[in-house]
C-alpha cells in the first residue's frame, strides 16, 4: 500500500501525532477533524491529509485561537493541489501574532524599567500596557480575508490566457523618468512592488498607503528585507497626509470603488500631484467576470450572492473617463487583454465563496456536492468554463 493511501487507527494516528484519544474524539464530535474513513468494524481511521489538518488546528490553538474560532477560519483554506497555501497563511497569521506579543513585551518592558530605577509611578506606563494589549487584530478575520485574498489570486495565476500577470503587466505602464516620487493609495500587500521589485529603478521613491493597518503590516512582511526601499503611512485617500505637489506619480490599483467619495479623493490625488504629474487609476469593466455571475443565477441558490459585483459600480471602465476628466488632462484608457477558462470546479467554488456574503458554512455537504456537480457538468459542456475579464486603467496628467 503506497504512502498517498496510507490509514491509520485512532491509537496509530493519536501515537504519531502525540495527542490523546480523547481530543481526537472531543475534534471529530464538534466536526473539527473527522477521520477520513471508517473500516467494516466501524472503528475510525485517518489518513495521511488528517495530520495536515491536525497540524492546521494545533498551530492556530498555539497561538492562542479558541476552538470555535479554529472551526470557522480552516474552512476559508485554500484546499488546492498540495500544503503551500494553508501553511504561508498560518505563517503569516502566526507572525503578526508574534509582532503583537513583542509589542505588548515591549510596553511591559518600559513600566518594569520604571519601577526599578525607583522612579515616581508614571502610570501612562501601565496604560501603554493596556493599549497594546488591545490593538489586537481579529485574527480570524484577518486569516479569512487573506485567504480569500489568495483564492482568488489563485485561479487568475491558474487559469488566466494571457500569461503576463496583471501586476506585472501594469507596472510596465508606468511612464516615469527614472527619478520619481511616488505614492501608491490603497498598496494592500503589497503585490505590485513584490513581483517588479527587480526592475524598479534605483531613483524612484515609494510611499506606500493603505487605510488598513492590517494590510500595511501585509505589506512590510511581503515585502521583507526590501522595506528600506519603500516608506509605508496609514492613510485616508479621502484626506490623503501630504503636502501639496509632493509626487510625480499617484497610483491607486483597484481600490477607487471602495472609497465612499471618490470625488474628495481625486481631488486629493489631483493636490498632492506635481504641476504635470500623472495619476494612474485601475479598475474593472461592467461585464468584468459576467459568466460567472451567471453561473452563480443559473444554479440559483439562496446562499449564494452576485451582490458583492455591485461595489464596483462607482468607479469602472465606463463611467471612469468622466469622473477622472474633471480634474486631470489627456486621459486615456488602456485595456488589459485577458480571460479565464477554468477547467476545474474546486478552485471555482473557492473563488465564488471568497466573495463578500458567500459563506461555505452555510451549505450542507450535500448542498456542496450538489454545487459541485452543477459545476462539473457546466465545465465538461465546452471542456472549460469561459470568464470573460474586462480590466483596465485611467492615466492623466494634473
Amino acid at each position: 500500500m503506497g504512502n498517498d493511501e496510507a490509514m491509520f487507527t485512532v491509537g496509530e494516528f493519536a501515537a504519531k501525532a502525540g495527542v490523546t484519544h480523547r481530543t481526537l474524539r472531543y475534534y471529530d464530535s464538534i466536526g473539527l477533524l473527522q477521520p477520513s474513513a471508517h473500516n467494516k468494524s466501524g472503528h475510525r481511521l485517518y489518513s495521511l491529509e488528517d495530520f495536515a489538518r491536525l497540524q492546521k488546528i494545533m498551530t492556530l490553538k498555539f497561538i492562542g485561537l479558541p476552538l470555535d474560532d479554529i472551526g470557522n477560519i480552516i474552512k476559508y483554506d485554500i484546499d488546492g493541489k498540495g500544503f503551500k497555501n494553508p501553511l504561508e497563511l498560518q505563517k503569516q497569521v502566526m507572525t503578526q501574532k508574534i509582532r503583537h506579543m513583542q509589542e505588548v513585551s515591549a510596553a511591559i518592558d518600559e513600566a518594569l524599567l520604571m519601577l526599578n530605577k525607583g522612579e515616581k509611578l508614571n502610570w501612562d506606563k501601565f496604560i501603554n500596557i493596556i493599549t497594546a494589549i488591545n490593538a489586537d487584530i481579529n485574527w480570524p478575520a484577518q486569516y479569512q480575508n487573506a485567504s480569500n485574498l489568495k483564492t482568488r489570486i489563485k485561479v487568475h495565476e491558474d487559469y488566466s490566457t494571457n500569461n503576463q500577470g496583471w501586476m506585472e503587466w501594469f507596472f510596465k505602464q508606468l511612464n516615469l523618468p527614472d527619478n520619481a516620487n511616488i505614492l501608491e493609495l490603497g498598496c494592500g500587500d503589497a503585490s505590485l512592488w513584490v513581483k517588479n521589485f527587480a526592475f524598479i529603478p534605483d531613483g524612484w521613491s515609494i510611499m506606500l498607503t493603505d487605510f488598513s493597518p492590517g494590510m500595511l503590516k501585509d505589506a512590510k512582511s511581503n515585502l521583507k528585507n526590501k522595506n528600506n526601499r519603500f516608506k509605508f503611512k496609514m492613510a485616508d485617500a479621502q484626506m490623503i497626509p501630504f503636502e501639496d505637489e509632493t509626487f510625480d506619480a499617484v497610483i491607486a490599483n483597484h481600490m477607487l470603488y471602495h472609497v465612499p467619495d471618490i470625488e474628495k479623493s481625486l481631488s486629493e490625488v489631483h493636490r498632492v500631484l506635481k504641476p504635470k504629474g500623472i495619476f494612474y487609476a485601475s479598475t474593472v469593466g461592467k461585464k468584468h467576470m459576467s459568466e460567472l455571475r451567471d453561473i452563480i443565477q443559473k444554479f440559483d441558490c439562496r446562499l449564494i450572492t452576485i451582490k458583492s459585483w455591485e461595489h464596483t459600480e462607482k468607479f469602472h471602465l465606463e463611467n471612469g473617463m468622466d469622473k477622472v476628466s474633471k480634474l486631470f488632462k489627456n486621459v486615456k484608457l488602456k485595456r488589459y487583454e485577458d480571460n479565464l477558462i477554468v477547467t476545474e470546479a474546486k478552485p471555482l467554488m473557492d473563488y465564488i465563496f471568497s466573495m463578500p456574503g458567500n459563506a461555505r458554512q452555510g451549505f450542507s455537504e450535500e448542498k456542496l456536492m450538489e454545487f459541485k456537480i452543477f459545476l462539473d457538468n457546466e465545465i465538461s459542456v465546452s471542456n472549460g468554463i469561459f470568464i470573460s475579464k474586462d480590466t483596465g486603467f485611467f492615466y492623466g496628467t494634473k
